[in-house]
C-alpha cells in the first residue's frame, strides 16, 4: 500500500502497476454504513425515522473518519515525509477523538480509581497517537490481502466487545470503540475499491459528501421527535445511542449540558439558564426548567393533603398509650441492623423453592414486620446507604445526626463492620459517624475494587467479635451493631471455585449469572443463621430489635433497560428492596404500603425513644409496630423520591413516574397491576403525569457526582469537628 504524488492510496499489483482510489466520499461513507445492519437488528425496528437517524450518524461519522485519513495522507505527501515522521503526521487525526475522550474516560466510580487515571487527560491521547503510528508504520510493509483480512478481523473483535462487553457502562469508552469500528469498515472500503477517479466516479463522491451533510443537518433539527423512537434508541441501539449522545453535546451551543438536536429535552438552546435541570423563577414569564409550566414548581393538593393527614395521624400516634407501651418496651434493647449490598426484594417472595434455599432469613421475614413495598432512594450504594443512614433525600449536605449518632446518644455501644469498597465509594465521614469504632473489612486485597473472594464468614466473624467483647463486659449498657454484607454485590466477580460457592452451586439449574447470585444469597443466609444462633444462645433474641434490608436491587440481565449491574436507573429490579423489622414480642405482618429507606432512622430512633433529628424527609414506621392492625396506618401514604444518573423518579403509590431528562423521554407505570413496568401510561394519563413531575421538580436537589472530584467534595461537606471513629 503506497501513496502517490498526488496524495491517493495505491495498491500495489504485479509488474508494478498500481490501482488510484477516490481520496474520499463514497468508500467513507460506505464504510459507516456497513454498520447499519447490525444496528436496525438492535432497534429491532422498520421505523423509518430510526432507521434514516441511524443511517445518517453512521455515515456522518465514517466521512468524517475518511476525512481525517486523507488530510493526514495530504500533509504527509505535501511536506514530503516518509517512514515514522509520515506515519505519525497520518494519525494525528485520531487526537481527534483521543484528545475530548481522556477528559471523560476514567470519570466512572471505578475507572477513576485505576492507576494514571488522574493524568488520562495527558496520557491517554500520547498513548492512542503512539499506538496508530506505530500500526500504520507496521502495516505499511503488507500485502493489500493481510491488511483486509486485519481490518476485517479488527472490526468485528471491536464490534462483538463493543456490544457485549458492559454495554451500558463507561460510555466515552464504547463511543470511541464505535469509531474505531467505523474506521476500520472505512478503511477496509477503501482498500476494496478497484474504481478510477472518472468524472462520473467524482460526481458520485460529492453527491455522496453533499447528501450526508443535508441528512445529518436535517436529522439534527427533525430527527428522534416521538418518544417511541428516543424509547427505541435509548433502551434497545447501541451505536445511535452513543452518537446522538455525542452529537447532542458537540451542538450544546450554550453549554447548559442540555441540547434540543435530535428530539433532545433543551427548550432553548442559546439561553444557558434554560433547560430541564434549571431553578424555575417567579414572575419573569420564562419557562426555566422546560416543563410546560411557568413559576416554581408547586406541590399538588393531592400532595399536601396526604402531608396534613400524616402529620395528624402521627400526632395522634405520639400520644397514644400504645405508643407508649412499645417505646418502653424497646428503649434499652439491643438493635442489629444487618444490610445486604444489591439485595433484591424479589428473592425473598415466599415461594417452597425460596424458602428451602434461604431458610435463616425467612425464619427472621416469619417473625418480623415486613414492608413488601419497600423502595431505595437510588439504584447506586452511595447515594442510597447515605440516605439510609442520614433519613434524607440529598444525603450530602449539612447532615447534623446519623442513624449512628443518635443511637449512641440514646446510650448505646455502637459498632459496624464495613467494607472498604463501600467506604470507598460512600466516603469514610458519614457511614462512620457515631460509631465508637468499627471495623473496615478487606474485600478486594488482590486487586483494587474487585472482590474476587467471599468474605460473609469475616463479616459474620467480627461481628461476633465484637458482640463477645460486649458480653464480657459484664454490664447492661445495650449496643447498636452494623453488619453490611457484601458478597451478593460482588456475585460478578467473586470466582466460582471460591470453596465458599463452589458447593453451592453444584445443584442449582439457572444460568450462569442467576445461579452466582443465588449461591451468594445462600452464603449471607447461612451466616446469617451462625449469627442469629449465637444471639439465641446467650439469651439476646429476646432483647434485640433486628432490620434486616438492602441498599439497593440489581440487574439480573433479565431486561434490556436494565444497566449491566446497578446503578443509572430506577426500574422495580434496581430499587426494590426488602425490609422486614422484627421487634420482640410484636406480631408479625406484612405490610403493602410503600415505603422508603429513609424510613429507617426515624423508626430507629422513635424506638430508642430518642429526639427525631431535623430536617430529616423520612417517616418513622413505629405506627406498624403497635398493636393495631396496619391497615388503621393507609393515612402514611407520602411520595417516594429517586434519583439516578440517568433517571429521576417519584413514587405515589401505585403510580410510579420515571423521568430521563437527556433523552426527553418520560415513563408511567401502575405498580398495583404491572410491576414489572411494561406498560407505558404517561401518554394516556398526562395529568398525572405533570402531577409527579411536580412533586420532584418540589423535592430537594441531589448533585450526584460519582467521578473523584465529587467524593472528595461529599467527603468534606459531611465532615463534623468531632474525631472519627478508628479502625479495629
Amino acid at each position: 500500500m503506497l501513496l502517490n504524488d498526488a496524495g491517493e492510496l495505491t495498491a500495489s499489483h504485479g509488474g508494478g502497476a498500481t490501482e488510484r482510489t477516490p481520496l474520499m466520499g463514497v468508500w467513507a461513507i460506505a464504510g459507516g454504513l456497513l454498520l447499519v445492519p447490525f444496528e436496525l437488528i438492535s432497534l429491532a425496528s422498520l421505523d423509518f425515522g430510526l432507521t434514516w437517524v441511524a443511517a445518517t450518524l453512521l455515515a456522518s461519522i465514517g466521512l468524517l473518519a475518511g476525512t481525517a485519513i486523507v488530510l493526514g495522507e495530504r500533509v504527509s505527501t505535501f511536506v514530503r515525509l516518509t517512514g515514522w515522521p509520515s506515519a505519525f503526521v497520518r494519525s494525528s487525526a485520531s487526537l481527534i477523538v483521543f484528545i475530548p475522550a481522556s477528559q471523560y474516560v476514567f470519570e466512572g466510580a471505578f475507572a477513576s480509581t485505576l492507576p494514571g487515571a488522574a493524568w488520562a487527560p495527558m496520557w491517554l491521547p500520547l498513548f492512542g497517537w503512539t499506538t496508530l503510528a506505530l500500526a500504520i508504520r507496521v502495516a505499511s510493509r503488507w500485502p493489500r490481502s493481510t491488511i483486509l483480512l486485519v481490518l476485517a478481523g479488527l472490526a468485528v473483535t471491536v464490534e462483538l466487545v463493543n456490544r457485549n462487553v458492559r454495554r451500558s457502562e463507561y460510555l466515552d469508552v464504547h463511543t470511541v470503540l464505535t469509531v474505531a469500528t467505523v474506521v476500520c469498515c472505512a478503511l477496509f472500503m477503501r482498500m476494496s475499491w478497484r474504481r478510477g477517479r472518472t468524472s462520473r466516479a467524482r460526481i458520485l463522491e460529492w453527491w455522496s459528501v453533499g447528501t450526508t451533510m443535508l441528512a445529518l443537518g436535517l436529522a439534527i433539527v427533525a430527527g428522534l421527535r416521538t418518544p417511541e423512537q428516543r424509547w427505541v434508541v435509548a433502551t434497545r441501539a447501541m451505536h445511535t445511542r452513543l452518537l446522538v449522545r455525542v452529537v447532542r453535546g458537540l451542538v450544546d451551543v450554550d453549554g447548559d449540558g442540555f441540547s434540543a438536536a435530535l428530539g433532545g429535552p433543551d427548550c432553548h438552546d442559546g439561553d444557558p439558564n434554560v433547560h430541564p435541570d434549571a431553578d424555575e423563577l417567579s414572575g419573569n414569564n420564562i419557562d426555566e426548567d422546560c416543563d410546560g409550566a411557568l413559576g416554581p414548581a408547586v406541590v399538588p393538593e393531592v400532595v399536601a393533603e396526604l402531608a396534613r393527614t400524616r402529620a395528624t395521624t402521627l400526632t395522634a400516634w405520639q400520644v397514644s398509650p400504645e405508643r407508649a407501651r412499645l417505646i418502653a418496651h424497646t428503649r434499652m434493647t439491643n438493635v442489629l441492623f444487618v444490610t445486604v449490598d444489591a439485595l433484591r426484594a424479589d428473592m425473598f417472595v415466599p415461594t417452597q423453592e425460596n424458602r428451602a434455599a434461604f431458610p435463616n432469613v425467612f425464619s427472621l421475614l416469619d417473625a418480623s414486620v415486613e414492608f413488601v413495598n419497600a423502595f431505595s432512594p437510588s439504584a447506586g450504594t452511595d447515594l442510597s446507604l447515605s440516605g439510609l443512614i442520614t433519613g434524607r433525600v440529598d444525603p450530602f449536605h449539612d447532615i447534623q445526626t446519623t442513624l449512628a449518632e443518635a443511637l449512641r446518644d440514646s446510650g448505646r455501644a455502637t459498632h459496624a463492620v464495613i467494607p472498604s469498597e463501600v467506604l470507598r465509594y460512600v466516603g469514610k465521614t458519614l457511614p462512620t459517624r457515631g460509631f465508637d469504632d468499627f471495623d473496615r473489612l478487606v474485600n478486594d486485597m488482590h486487586e483494587r475494587d474487585v472482590g474476587s473472594y467471599t468474605t460473609s464468614k469475616r463479616t459474620t466473624e467480627l461481628g461476633l467479635a465484637f458482640l463477645e467483647r460486649q458480653r464480657s463486659r459484664n454490664d447492661a449498657q445495650p449496643f447498636f451493631l452494623w453488619l453490611h454484607y457484601f458478597d451478593v454485590h460482588e456475585h460478578h466477580e467473586i470466582d466460582a471455585s471460591d470453596r465458599h460457592v463452589k458447593e453451592l452451586l453444584r445443584d442449582v439449574p439457572r444460568t450462569h449469572k442467576q445461579a452466582k447470585y443465588r449461591a451468594l444469597v445462600t452464603l449471607v443466609d447461612l451466616e446469617l443463621g451462625r449469627l442469629f444462633a449465637w444471639l439465641h444462645t446467650h439469651d439476646l433474641w429476646e432483647h434485640t430489635v433486628v432490620v434486616f434490608a438492602s441498599d439497593h436491587g440489581e440487574s439480573l440481565g433479565e431486561d434490556p433497560r436494565l444497566p449491566d449491574n446497578h446503578g443509572r436507573f430506577l426500574y422495580n429490579p434496581l430499587v426494590h428492596v426488602p425490609l422486614a423489622i422484627r421487634v420482640p414480642d410484636v406480631a408479625p405482618r406484612r405490610i403493602d404500603l410503600a415505603v422508603s429507606l429513609l424510613d429507617v432512622l426515624p423508626t430507629l430512633v422513635e424506638l430508642v425513644g430518642a429526639p427525631l433529628p431535623t430536617g430529616i424527609d423520612g417517616t418513622s414506621l413505629t405506627p406498624f409496630l403497635g398493636e393495631r392492625p396496619a391497615d388503621g396506618w393507609v393515612s402514611l401514604t407520602k411520595p417516594i423520591i429517586m434519583n439516578e444518573s440517568d433517571q429521576l423518579g417519584v413514587l405515589l403509590w401505585p403510580y410510579k413516574l420515571l423521568h430521563r431528562p437527556a433523552d426527553n423521554l418520560v415513563e408511567l407505570y401502575d405498580l398495583e397491576r404491572d410491576f414489572a413496568e411494561h406498560d407505558d401510561l404517561a401518554a394516556s394519563d398526562p395529568a398525572r403525569v405533570r402531577e409527579l413531575m411536580a412533586i420532584h421538580r418540589a423535592s430537594p436537589r441531589v448533585e450526584l457526582d460519582r467521578t473523584s472530584r465529587g467524593r472528595r467534595l461529599r467527603e468534606r461537606a459531611v465532615q463534623t469537628s468531632g474525631n472519627p471513629p478508628s479502625p479495629q
